[in-house]
This record gives structure tokens, C-alpha cells and sequence, in this order.
């Protein structure tokens, strides 16, 4: 059994693959028990809907159904596209991706077009205004060169339209009529109100963005203020991303089970709701300390 099917997903967000070089046994158990949401990732998503707000027209859709969502899911893609085309940047692009059979999902914080090239922005908020160690910031150049992987083939066509198909059954899918009322009070057009004609809308806008920049940013906000403390710039490489893809699929092919922190990295127990608890591989070392 894959870790997929034990966890119960048929998707890898990419923000768990991320979340497996900060510690991969935490990202599992939150799976299997549930994770409260602390009050500094909700302060972090009041500021990333802060800034999707000063970029995109927002989307008033409510989905009834799993069709009115993958509908949204695409109409909101669109929308997004629409406001890169226009004002040169936009936020929280979902995207979609394959690593070696699994399926991807992830959602891209801010692109940007520039000197006619497509720059990927990823935004972090942090309590402090201290700029992030080598260990925190290690699962978020992660996470951001994976959705540069995904973006390119996206574009390029690697990913195509028929593997999104496939895998949300849009071919079989169909709007409720309460959601059907929704677009036409908000102005959809007609010929956008059907799930495939906007699948092919999106695939065809995604295969026309320019190329993308070798260069990605990392940019780390203040959670309470939005102020940007740092913004970090490095270089894509495709090594790092197969590299990171051979650590990363013995795990989900079930070849390994979820790795604790290394001891020296013991101190990132201290932030975690598990310790203790569902997790003790560092508890008895800790416990000593006190």
C-alpha cells in the first residue's frame, strides 16, 4: 500500500512534499489525526488574502458539488490568467502536476511578468522580522521549485489537458442548477458556463504565457504588519528537483515509512502539537533536558 491510499488522498500537495524536509513524520500525523489551525497560520492567510485582493477580481461562487468545484477551481485559473494578461502580475494560481505516476496539486502565491519573462513569487510570513535559517527555509525553496517544475510543464504540454481530464473526471462532470444560477447572476458568459469549453480555455491561455525565469524568489513577510523583511532570489535547478524527487517517492511508494528529524534538528519538536503525544522519538531526550 502507497502512502496515498493509506493516508487516504488521491493527490501530493506540494506544500507536503515542503513539508517533508521540515519533518516528514509531523506531515504524516496531521493526516492521521488532524491538525489545529494555529492563530500564526491564520494571521499568514489574512495576509495572503490581503494581497490576492490587491491583484484579482475575487470569485463569488459557491460549488455545490464536486463538478461546482473543479468548475470554480478552473474559472478562478482563468480569472487569474486574465489579470496577469492585463496588469502583468497575479495571485494564488493553481496548478497541477505528475512526480513519477502521483498526481500534483499545488497553488502558486504570485506570478509576475517581467522584461517579458515569467517570474514565480512564493510569500512566507514569519513572527519576527528575522530573516529564516538555512533549515527553515529549505522546505520553501522546495516547495516553489516544485511549482516551477509543474508550471514548465504545464506550458510546454508535458502535463496535458487529458491527464487533467482523467483525473477529475471532467468529461463526466455536471454543474447543479443552484450553481448554474450562481454564474449566470454573476455574468459568466454563456459559452463559459460548460466545464469543457473552460478546460480548454484555460490549457490554451497556460500554453501562451511567456517563458519562464530561471530565477525564483522567496519573499518573507511580516505575519502581523505585511511588511517584507527579505526577499530571497536563487537559481532553479533541475538536479535539486530530481534530487529532491528521489528522497521523496520511497515514502509515497510505501518503500519507506515517514522519517522523524534528525537528532540534531530536535528542536523543531518544540513547535510541534505531536510531541509528545503521537510522536515520542525525541520525547525521552527532551523530558531529560527539563
Amino acid at each position: 500500500m502507497n502512502a496515498l491510499e493509506r493516508l487516504n488522498r488521491k493527490s501530493i500537495r506540494v506544500t507536503d512534499l515542503a513539508s517533508q524536509y521540515w519533518c516528514e513524520r509531523q506531515m504524516e500525523l496531521r493526516y492521521l489525526y488532524g491538525d489545529k489551525v494555529t492563530k500564526e497560520e491564520k494571521q499568514g492567510r489574512k495576509i495572503h488574502e490581503m494581497l490576492e485582493s490587491e491583484t484579482n477580481v475575487p470569485v463569488l461562487l459557491e460549488p455545490k458539488s464536486y463538478a461546482d468545484y473543479v468548475y470554480k477551481m478552473l474559472y478562478t485559473d482563468h480569472m487569474a490568467l486574465g489579470a496577469l494578461a492585463q496588469n502583468k502580475r497575479t495571485r494564488e494560481f493553481q496548478i497541477f502536476g505528475l512526480m513519477d505516476g502521483f498526481n500534483l496539486a499545488g497553488k502558486i502565491d504570485e506570478l509576475r511578468i517581467r522584461d517579458g519573462k515569467l517570474l514565480i513569487v512564493e510569500d512566507k510570513t514569519r513572527q519576527s522580522n528575522e530573516v529564516p535559517g538555512e533549515s527553515q527555509m529549505l522546505p520553501h525553496k522546495i516547495q516553489i521549485m516544485f511549482y516551477r517544475d509543474m508550471l514548465s510543464a504545464l506550458r510546454s504540454g508535458a502535463y496535458t489537458m487529458q491527464r487533467f481530464s482523467e483525473f477529475y473526471g471532467t468529461d463526466r462532470l455536471s454543474l447543479t442548477p443552484e450553481f448554474m444560477r450562481q454564474l449566470q447572476a454573476s455574468k459568466v458568459p454563456y459559452d463559459m458556463c460548460d466545464m469543457k469549453k473552460l478546460e480548454h480555455m484555460v490549457f490554451s491561455q497556460i500554453r501562451m504565457l511567456p517563458e519562464i525565469s530561471g530565477s525564483l524568489y522567496i519573499r518573507y513577510r511580516n505575519q502581523f504588519t505585511g511588511d517584507v523583511i527579505k526577499l530571497y532570489k536563487f537559481a532553479y535547478d533541475e538536479k535539486d528537483v530530481q534530487g529532491a524527487k528521489d528522497y521523496l517517492l520511497p515514502y509515497w511508494k510505501g518503500d519507506r515509512e515517514a522519517m522523524p528529524v534528525p537528532k540534531e534538528e530536535a528542536w523543531k519538536c518544540n513547535w510541534c502539537v505531536f510531541f509528545g503525544k503521537q510522536c515520542k522519538v525525541w520525547w525521552k531526550q527532551q523530558a531529560l533536558k527539563q
